[in-house]
């Protein structure tokens, strides 16, 4: 804010010298008509080309101000330092030539002394209240030098004779009083301009800090609308997620009578099929062209306990597959006390989302030996259900997949690893660094939320564990969970 503040304040100082620089050149115009109808005005012989010298000096300071201005210093915004020395420097040297001109004309007698005034006032636009003193304090200590050199002839007195008949360069009160006139109204006129300029620049940058202020509220309230919106979607998903929850649930309980009465029957079919089957053989023993369901016989005892026993084997499947969804769509609130088999938790993630990743080859390498750990089982799941997800995604594109699941003891069976890796085209370091961020997802296109991994990371920790991921470009990725068996409670 303040250098913002700052950088304001210089670019309306430089703003300020340009309009300076103008009113310069009305200055020396003024000069050269004033100095072409005094010269032509009888009893009044001046130093004219001591004058036209001083505004020759000036008008030269004035082009290389204007040249400066006009082809470098507008090319880039100002500089501070840069831009407060040319400010006093111009005010300075108004200053010495208007007293050198004041020499020049008459001295304590010229009555343009109160020229001084306007410096005074246009030092107050443009400079600080210290700045404009101490330039008042010189310009008035340049006059009583002038005064006092010519009191005592050590400047030579140019007298405007059409005013003065007498000059009175030499009498002491009339130095006194115009002194002390000019004193009065110059530190006067300096006091009140400086108090209504700084007034003016306190009001300015309150106006500024309240429209800074503003700005920043409205960009607040525009970032708090926009994650509201975010939250809002938020919450939407994550009713709709609590809502497909306890619909999977609810079909989950649906399918599992049906399968119960299917795997019922399917023991009793395969029973009496070892019933009926040698009754089969010895009635097809006299008929060779016998068929049951359309089928030739030998074909048909050749296959039917092979069909039998896949039916059973898609039965058992199928409640394994609602089993596991009953219990991952279960609300487990804060339950953290179970002893998780890992093992268990991994194949029923791979259940789970086998139909994502049936067209790849699944490599499974856990150890049967594995120590249980203390922690959720559905929380588990859903860190292998997750990881195993993004897996299948990376390898979307990629022929010949492969996804390989390995679980081993570590750290002499008071820990176990978990490790998933794809074959797939791997990550580039940024990516790397930010997939567990919450939200951040390569595959916006294809409705991914960023949060499978985000919440998978935080599962891990909750269990007191850790991550690693190990990826380069074209390598494949691996995902490590390490799980220690016995949790700390925090």
């Amino acid at each position: 804010m303040q250098d913002l503040n700052r950088l304001l304040s210089e670019e309306e100082l430089f703003a300020r010298l340009d309009w300076f620089i103008r009113l310069r050149w009305v200055f020396l115009l003024g000069l050269s008509l004033l100095v072409a109808v005094t010269s032509r005005l009888q009893g009044i012989t001046l130093p004219y080309s001591r004058i036209l010298g001083v505004g020759g000096i000036l008008l030269t300071c004035n082009i290389g101000l204007y040249l400066r201005h006009a082809l470098h210093t507008r090319k880039r915004p100002p500089d501070s330092a840069a831009t407060r020395l040319e400010a006093n420097f111009q005010i300075g040297m108004d200053i010495l030539a208007l007293t050198a001109m004041i020499h020049f004309s008459g001295g304590a007698e010229n009555p343009f002394i109160f020229f001084y005034l306007f410096h005074a006032i246009i030092g107050s636009i443009l400079l600080s209240r210290i700045e404009v003193w101490t330039h008042g304090g010189l310009a008035y200590g340049q006059f009583l030098a002038v005064v006092f050199l010519e009191y005592h002839d050590v400047l030579p007195h140019y007298t405007l004779g059409l005013l003065f008949s007498n000059p009175k360069h030499q009498n002491a009160l009339y130095l006194l009083a115009v002194s002390v006139a000019l004193l009065i109204t110059l530190f006067g006129t300096i006091y009140m301009s400086s108090s209504i300029a700084q007034g003016l620049r306190t009001r300015e940058e309150e106006l500024q800090l309240a429209r800074m202020m503003l700005q920043r509220k409205s960009q607040d309230l525009e970032d708090a609308n926009r994650e509201l919106r975010t939250k809002q979607a938020q919450l939407v998903q994550s009713e709709k997620l609590a809502s497909l929850g306890q619909l999977s649930a609810g079909v989950a309980h649906e399918i599992n009578n049906p399968i119960q009465f299917i795997q019922g029957n399917m023991r009793i079919l395969r029973e009496a099929m070892e019933t009926i089957l040698p009754l089969l053989d010895r009635h097809a023993g006299g008929s060779a062209d016998f068929a049951v369901a359309r089928l030739p016989y030998p074909f048909f005892r050749e296959h039917i306990t092979a069909l039998l026993d896949d039916m059973y084997a898609g039965c058992l499947r199928i409640a394994d597959i609602v089993r596991d969804l009953k219990r991952f769509a279960r609300l487990d609130g804060d339950k953290m006390d179970e002893a998780v088999d890992v093992n268990a938790a991994v194949r029923s993630g791979l259940r789970l989302v086998q139909n994502k990743i049936k067209r790849y080859r699944v490599v499974e390498d856990m150890d049967p030996e594995l120590p249980r750990i203390v922690g959720s089982t559905t929380k588990v799941e859903q860190v292998v259900v997750a990881n195993l997800i993004n897996a299948a995604e990376a390898l979307a594109e990629c022929p010949g997949g492969t996804i390989t699941v390995s679980t081993k003891p570590e750290n002499g069976g008071r820990g176990i690893r978990l490790s998933i890796t794809d074959n797939g085209p791997g990550m580039v370091a940024d990516i790397k660094g930010r997939v567990f961020d919450p939200f951040f997802t390569t595959k916006q296109r294809t409705g991914g939320t960023g949060l499978g991994l985000s919440v998978a990371y935080g599962i891990v920790n909750e269990h007191g564990g850790r991550v690693e991921v190990a990826s380069a470009v074209g390598e494949g990725t691996t995902f490590t969970y390490h799980f220690p068996t016995q949790r700390s409670v925090k």
